[in-house]
C-alpha cells in the first residue's frame, strides 16, 4: 500500500505488477483505479490472464503458469517440491524466470564488481544460487538438488549435511533463532509497528528462547453508526482463490459460486423486507456495490461478503467487496484493513448498469469520523477540566502542569496531523491511537495537578505556535508535521525525566506509577514517529516533486 501511495504522489513513476491483481484485491478500489490510471505512471503488468489490472497497463507481459515452466516451490510446512514443464506456454507467453532474466540482460544490470548481475541461465542454475543464499540460515537448502527432489513427494528444509534427508520437525532441541547475533530483526511494537531497538532487544536476553508476544486490543478504525448501521466483514469462499484470475475460469469451481452474495441474518432480512435472491445496495464511505441476498447464520447487524469477485467476467455492475473497504493497514504486517467496513443497506429492484461508481464523501463531513469527533470533545473536556486554583509547592506544580499541558497539546497535534494527511494509509489510525494515549495521560495527571498545583504558562504553548503550523497535505509537509510531533512528544519525556526525580524525593509512589505510564506511551509514540520519518525521508527529500 505504501508503494501505491508513492505512485499516487508521483514519487514512483514506473510500476511493474507481477502475479497479482490489485484492481480487485486492494481496498478502496476507486482510489486504487485512480492511482493505476494516473497519466504520470508507466504501468507494466505481468500475468497469465487478462485481468482488471491489465486494463490499466501500458505494457502487458504474458506469463506462463505452473504446468508451462520448470521450477521449485515450497509449502507452508517447509516442503520443497519440483515441478517440470509439462507443455509449452501458449503464444508469446514466457516463464517469469525468462522474462526477468531477459529484462536484466537488456538493461545490462551489473553487480558491484562490474560482472553481469544475473549469472545463471536455467532454473536449475538459479536454484543453486538460491541454495548458497540459505547456507547456515534456518531455511537451509544446501542439501537439496533437482536430482534429489525428482521422483519423490518433496523434502522439508532445513536440508543440509546435518539433515541430508530434510527435517520433519524443527526446534526439537527447544533452541530458537532468537539470539541477538542470529536475528535479522528485533521485532516490533505490535500496536504502532515501531521497530524494537537492538539495545533494548539485547537487554531482554532472548538467548534461544521462544517469544510469545501479546497485543492490546484496539477496536476497528471504523464502527457502525446511524448513517452506516451495519458491520461488514469480508472473506473467502471454498470454491475460489483470491480474485478468481484462474478459478473463475474453471467451470467446476465457478458453477457453485458464479457471483457474490451478501449474507445477512433472517431478523435483518425481515426488517429490510428482503428475501433470498433479492437485491441490496451496500454503501460505505468509499464506494458501493449491488449483490443478491443470502440468508445465513451471521450475527444481527453483521454482514458477510466474499472478496473474490471483480469485473472481468461480469462488467454489468459494481460487485467487488473492496469498493467498500479502508485504505489503511496493520502497522506491523502492513496488511490492509480488508476485513471490515461500516455500511448501509438499501433494497433495490436490481443491479445498476454502471460499474464501478464512486460514492463521493466530503472528508470534512462530521459523519465521516465519529471517533474523531469524540476525541475532539475529549480534548475540550480535558482543557476545561484543568482550570483549577494552584495550591502551594510551586516548583513541582510547574512540571506537573507542564507535563499535562504537553499531553493536551499532543492530543490536539495528533488530531491536526490526522485530519491533514487523510490520504496516508497509516497516519489516521495511528494518530487516533496516539490521541487516545495522550488524552489518558492528561486525565491521569489531573489528580497531581490538584495535589501540587498547575503552572500558568510555559513551553508547550510556545512550541505549539512555533512548530505545529497547519499545513497543506503533501509528502514534504508530512515530514515536517511528523518532525514537529516528535519534538512535542520529547517535550513530554523531558518533563517525565524531571518529575521522576522529584517523585522519588517526595516518595510519591502514585505519581511515579503514572509517570511510568506516560513515559511508556511517549516512547512508543516517539519510536513510531522516528521510524516513519526515516521511511518517508528518501522519497520526500531525494526524489524531485
Amino acid at each position: 500500500m505504501q508503494i501505491f501511495r508513492y505512485c499516487e504522489t508521483g514519487s514512483i513513476r514506473f510500476l511493474w505488477i507481477h502475479a497479482t491483481n490489485p484492481a480487485v484485491s486492494l481496498p478502496n478500489l476507486d482510489r486504487v483505479r485512480s492511482i493505476l490510471g494516473r497519466p504520470g505512471l508507466f504501468l507494466v503488468v505481468q500475468d497469465a490472464f487478462m485481468t482488471e489490472t491489465t486494463e490499466f497497463a501500458d505494457v502487458v507481459l504474458p506469463a506462463a503458469i505452473w504446468g508451462e515452466k520448470t521450477g521449485t516451490f515450497t509449502n507452508v510446512d517447509r516442503t520443497v517440491h519440483i515441478s517440470y514443464k509439462a507443455v509449452e506456454p501458449p503464444g508469446e507467453a514466457r516463464s517469469d524466470f525468462d522474462i526477468f532474466r531477459d529484462f536484466a540482460e537488456r538493461m545490462d544490470f551489473r553487480d558491484k564488481d562490474g560482472a553481469p548481475l544475473i549469472k545463471w541461465r536455467t532454473p536449475e542454475e538459479c536454484f543453486e544460487a538460491w541454495k548458497a543464499c540459505t547456507r547456515g540460515r534456518p531455511c537451509d537448502y544446501t542439501g537439496l538438488s533437482y536430482a534429489k527432489l525428482t521422483g519423490g513427494s518433496g523434502i522439508q528444509w532445513p536440508c543440509n549435511e546435518e539433515a541430508p534427508d530434510g527435517s520433519r520437525r524443527v526446534y526439537t532441541d527447544l533452541v530458537f533463532p532468537t539470539a541477538d547475533t542470529e536475528c535479522e530483526s528485533f521485532g516490533h511494537d505490535l500496536l504502532t509497528g515501531a521497530p524494537v531497538e537492538p539495545t533494548k532487544y539485547k537487554a531482554q536476553r532472548a538467548d534461544g528462547r521462544a517469544w510469545l508476544k501479546a497485543a492490546e486490543y484496539v477496536p476497528p478504525a471504523e464502527q457502525p453508526d446511524e448513517k452506516y448501521p451495519f458491520f461488514l466483514t469480508t472473506g473467502r469462499l471454498v470454491f475460489h482463490f483470491h480474485t478468481r484470475t484462474k478459478t473463475g475460469r474453471s467451470p467446476a469451481l465457478n458453477a457453485p459460486a458464479r457471483d457474490e452474495k451478501i449474507e445477512l441474518c433472517s431478523d435483518d432480512a425481515v426488517e429490510l423486507g428482503v428475501g433470498e435472491g433479492d437485491w441490496l445496495r451496500i454503501t460505505s464511505r468509499r464506494g458501493k456495490l449491488d449483490a443478491q441476498v443470502r440468508i445465513g447464520k451471521v450475527a444481527p447487524r453483521e454482514l458477510f461478503l466474499p472478496f473474490h469477485f471483480g469485473y472481468w467476467d461480469s462488467p454489468g455492475h459494481a460487485r467487488a467487496a473492496n469498493e467498500l473497504t479502508l485504505f489503511e493497514w496493520d502497522p506491523v504486517s502492513k496488511q490492509p484493513h480488508y476485513k471490515y467496513a461500516a455500511v448501509a443497506l438499501e433494497k433495490v429492484a436490481g443491479p445498476e448498469d454502471r460499474q464501478p461508481e464512486q460514492v463521493h464523501v466530503d472528508a470534512t463531513d462530521p459523519d465521516a469520523g465519529d471517533t474523531g469527533m469524540t476525541l475532539k470533545q475529549a480534548a475540550k473536556h480535558v482543557a476545561s477540566s484543568v482550570k483549577l486554583l494552584a495550591p502551594e509547592r510551586s516548583h513541582v506544580r510547574d512540571y506537573v502542569g507542564l507535563l499535562q499541558l504537553s499531553e493536551e497539546r499532543l492530543v490536539k497535534a495528533f488530531e491536526q496531523v490526522r485530519d491533514t494527511h487523510l490520504l496516508e494509509p497509516d497516519i489516521a489510525t495511528t494518530c487516533k491511537l496516539f490521541e487516545t494515549w495522550s488524552n489518558e495521560s492528561a486525565e491521569r495527571l489531573e489528580a497531581f495537578v490538584k495535589k501540587y498545583g498547575k503552572r500558568r504558562e510555559g513551553e508547550p504553548e510556545r512550541l505549539d505556535k512555533a512548530l505545529l503550523k497547519r499545513r497543506s497535505p503533501s509528502g514534504f509537509n508530512l515530514v515536517r508535521d511528523l518532525h514537529d510531533l516528535w519534538l512535542l512528544a520529547n517535550e513530554s519525556l523531558i518533563s517525565v525525566d524531571i518529575l521522576e526525580q522529584a517523585g522519588h524525593a517526595l516518595r510519591d509512589d502514585q505519581l511515579l506509577e503514572v509517570l511510568t505510564h506516560v513515559r511508556e506511551s511517549n516512547q512508543r509514540q516517539g519510536d513510531w514517529l522516528r521510524s516513519r520519518l526515516r521511511q518517508a525521508a528518501p522519497q520526500v527529500l531525494v526524489v524531485p516533486s
